[in-house]
């Protein structure tokens, strides 16, 4: 596909963007391209694209993770969010870091703590922890 501001190639694996200030590459987790939709850079800002290559949300994110349980984060105005497939803003961005969600919970930083909060984006642990991980329900 060739845009205003370079030429992208995409594979369910990579994603390569040539411009004209060089070449970047993103290799892709495996999640991401069995999820149907990869991030992609282009001038500076993240995106996503399906497995056409095609652009399905634009390119407007100063950082973008893979989409998880159907939510991605990305952070915009210096702070962390989610969005849906269709680009949407499910949980404004608000937060100092994100994390993926996992069995239906994100690890989230407010204040320099982490918690946990749901897909709604009502924090069912509140901040308090030093340090965090993906929740899991198991040991």
């Amino acid at each position: 596909m060739v845009f205003g501001s370079g030429l992208l190639l995409a594979t369910l694996a990579m994603v390569v963007v040539l411009t004209r200030e060089g070449i970047e590459a993103r290799l892709l987790q495996r999640r991401a391209a069995l999820a149907g939709m990869a991030r992609v850079k282009l001038s500076g800002k993240w995106g996503y694209i399906d497995r056409t290559g095609r652009i399905v949300i634009n390119p407007q994110f100063e950082e973008a993770g893979d989409f998880s349980e159907g939510l991605a984060r990305v952070k915009t105005g210096g702070k962390w969010g989610y969005v849906d497939r269709t680009g949407r803003f499910l949980i404004n961005p608000q937060f100092e870091e994100a994390g993926d969600f996992s069995q239906g919970l994100a690890r989230v930083k407010l204040g320099g703590k982490w918690g946990y909060v749901d897909r709604r984006g009502e924090v069912i642990i509140p901040p308090q922890f030093s340090e965090a991980s993906d929740f899991s329900r198991s040991f």
